[in-house]
């Protein structure tokens, strides 16, 4: 795929993201004729990154050495943001809306977890790095329902990662992370920056010299089960209902990953929906609500082989808890005696894309 496109005022080369060709024709087509401003960046997630960056240098400059976690009432107000009271009509996290005199006013849904709604507003004030920001609602959606050949959902994507940059900055996150030593510690890390676990574990992955990977796991069904197992209009011979059946079937599959750039060099792909045995950390941090850590064999087809494991339980709502109330897990993985790779693989899935 030859050219660029323009999203929202940010110059970025089609070449960069063969991975996502149905976006860019949509993208192109509903921008044509938009004021074009580069950032001078590669692509788009570095674009926004470079956005985020400014702001975080900018309340530098103005206020000397921050701490962490990051204000992000402060880094609302250096955008012009007013905060009200009142709740989010569109969204059950955020929204950024017009206030009727050119500017922007942002509503927080208080009953959040504090990590979420920290989360909600800096994805807001992403939105603030475009162009035309102040024209309409932005709502921040589920990314776990986003779909990506939706140029609206794009810039989502794009918001959640300039949030991430936002609140696990460099060099202050990279610094940090550099001292974490064990499953526990990449926990607290989180707390110290009063992020979640998850983006927190992204964070890590991005930005480690060494080759790891941050694996999402979470409880569910093989994709072939699905309008198999569990169906009202089929008999059971053990006696039990259709939704016992399907929380019976239920393993821990890997949702998506975010690698370090030396894991992706390695040329190891990890694919979506494996599933793995309930033992080692990973199922005992997902049982027990506990960081778990420790070396084991995990079997992840090409990528098969012996890791050192750090797992760390998330929130996870009540639907999708497995089988006896386990949570979902995110794991830094680190090859010890990996199966090397055929040939070079390009991992796939949402690690782009912040929270």
């Amino acid at each position: 795929m030859k050219g660029r496109f323009v999203i929202r005022g940010i110059l970025v080369n089609f070449a960069q993201f063969d991975r996502f060709p149905a976006v860019f024709d949509g993208i192109e087509s509903q921008v044509e004729g938009k004021r074009v401003r580069s950032t001078g960046a590669a692509d788009a997630p570095a674009a926004i990154r470079a956005k985020a960056k400014e702001l975080i240098l900018l309340q530098v400059g103005m206020f000397g050495e921050t701490t962490m976690p990051i204000n992000v009432d402060v880094l609302a107000s250096l955008r012009g943001i007013q905060r009200s009271e009142e709740l989010p009509l569109h969204s059950p996290d955020a929204e950024l809306v017009p206030d009727g005199r050119g500017g922007v006013t942002m509503r927080v849904n208080p009953d959040r977890p504090d990590t979420r709604q920290r989360f909600s507003v800096a994805h807001e004030i992403s939105h603030t790095f475009f162009p035309d920001y102040e024209t309409k609602a932005w709502c921040r959606t589920d990314a776990r329902y986003r779909n990506r050949n939706d140029p609206d959902d794009f810039l989502e994507m794009l918001c959640d990662i300039a949030a991430a940059e936002l609140l696990l900055p460099d060099p202050w996150f990279s610094t940090d992370a550099a001292a974490v030593t064990s499953a526990q510690g990449l926990s607290d890390l989180a707390s110290n920056y009063r992020a979640s676990r998850e983006a927190t574990a992204r964070r890590y992955a991005e930005l480690n010299p060494s080759a790891v990977t941050a694996v999402f796991f979470s409880w569910k069904l093989k994709p072939t089960q699905h309008g198999t197992v569990g169906r009202e209009d089929q008999f059971n011979l053990f006696g039990i209902t259709a939704a016992e059946e399907i929380r019976d079937a239920l393993k821990l599959r890997i949702e998506y990953c975010v690698a370090s750039p030396s894991f992706t060099a390695e040329g190891h792909f990890l694919p979506k929906d494996k599933s793995i045995e309930n033992i080692g950390p990973i199922y005992a941090a997902a049982s027990t609500g506990r960081p778990a850590e420790g070396e084991c064999h995990l079997d992840l087809s090409q990528a098969s082989g012996t890791y050192r494991v750090w797992a760390i339980p998330l929130w996870t709502p009540d639907k999708q808890l497995g089988a006896k109330g386990e949570n979902a897990v995110v794991a830094v993985l680190r090859p010890i005696t990996v199966r090397q790779p055929k040939k070079k693989q390009k991992q796939s899935g949402p690690g782009l894309f912040g929270e």
